[in-house]
């Protein structure tokens, strides 16, 4: 990622978005206070197309530049570590803003609803209201702005660190003697390094990003994780040693990953929980009681699940799941 990326004097989560929504406040305020409802809906149109076609427009193109790397840089610009820098600055920044007036569109709407109420008629009101709601609808614009903008931070400076650690699992054998076993309980490298991944790589963003903006990529990369990590598991063989070894380490980055979200891990853990819950079986006759559990998965996939035990023979598993 870079030097820059996580240097905490870059980027400030104080987002120039407040100001630009405090001088519309203002001006709106003012045309209020005018007590002429015609000039108060022009200046709440107004600031609801500057806020779309201006505003709005600034901030998707420098998210659609991109958040860049060393390697983007190299090949498709001839910037300077000091022009990467800023395009990263000027990135983060533009997330910042659009997530700050997303919330503060709502708050003028509502403030202004509130003091047009106690200047105009009933009548009156019919023309703000329709105003105020096209000022609403500017929220969608900006959401996608968001929406786009975390999408290729994700995958640009999370993905491409969270891939190749996470991949390591099927590196390693997953049918275990005790002595493995134990082993790894004392010290799980892999497990390590899943963990360091975040903390160097995700964590750091909590202090440049506003704070939805960071929970929310850390969902999205905890989702993207048990994602890849399921499909990962479905490749390898295990035992019911390598079962139990899986459901520990599933137990330990759920409740890690959930420390670092305001929201728990759980949920997006379900279906691997499941599959490690299979795996640790002792015996096929234990399946059927299992399977009468709530499940995530599908018939077909518990079978493919149980077919990933060395120990357990095909043609039984047809017979108890079917």
């Amino acid at each position: 990622l870079g030097a820059g990326i996580h240097d905490k004097a870059v980027v400030s989560t104080q987002s120039t978005g407040d100001d630009t929504c405090y001088v519309i406040q203002k001006s709106v305020q003012r045309a209020i206070s005018s007590k002429n409802v015609d000039t108060t809906c022009a200046m709440i149109n107004n600031a609801a197309s500057i806020l779309s076609v201006d505003v709005c427009k600034v901030l998707l193109d420098v998210i659609i530049t991109g958040y860049p790397t060393s390697s983007s840089y190299s090949w498709n610009q001839q910037g300077t570590e000091e022009q990467m820098k800023e395009q990263r600055e000027a990135f983060l920044t533009a997330l910042n803003n659009a997530r700050a007036i997303i919330e503060n569109i709502l708050k003028l709407a509502k403030g202004f609803e509130a003091k047009c109420e106690k200047n105009f008629t009933e009548e009156m009101m019919k023309k703000v209201h329709s105003c105020l709601s096209c000022l609403r609808d500017v929220q969608s614009d900006f959401s996608e702005v968001l929406r786009k903008g975390e999408a290729s931070l994700c995958k640009v400076a999370v993905y491409s660190k969270l891939h190749p650690v996470v991949a390591e699992v099927t590196s390693t054998s997953h049918i275990l003697s005790e002595d493995s076993f134990l082993s790894l309980q004392l010290e799980d490298p892999w497990l390590q390094e899943v963990v360091k991944m975040f903390g160097e790589v995700v964590v750091p963003l909590e202090s440049l990003l506003h704070t939805e903006i960071y929970h929310s990529i850390v969902s999205t990369s905890i989702s993207e994780m048990t994602e890849y990590l399921e499909k990962l598991v479905m490749m390898c063989s295990f035992s019911q040693l390598g079962g139990l070894m899986l459901e520990r380490r599933l137990r330990f980055l759920s409740t890690y990953l959930s420390s670092l979200s305001r929201w728990s891990a759980r949920e997006q853990f379900a279906r691997l929980n499941y599959i490690a819950l299979l795996l640790c079986a002792e015996q096929l006759s234990e399946v059927s009681e299992i399977f009468f559990i709530s499940s995530p998965l599908s018939i077909q996939d518990v079978r493919k699940c149980l077919k990933l035990r060395t120990d357990f023979r095909r043609e039984e598993i047809e017979k108890i799941i079917n």
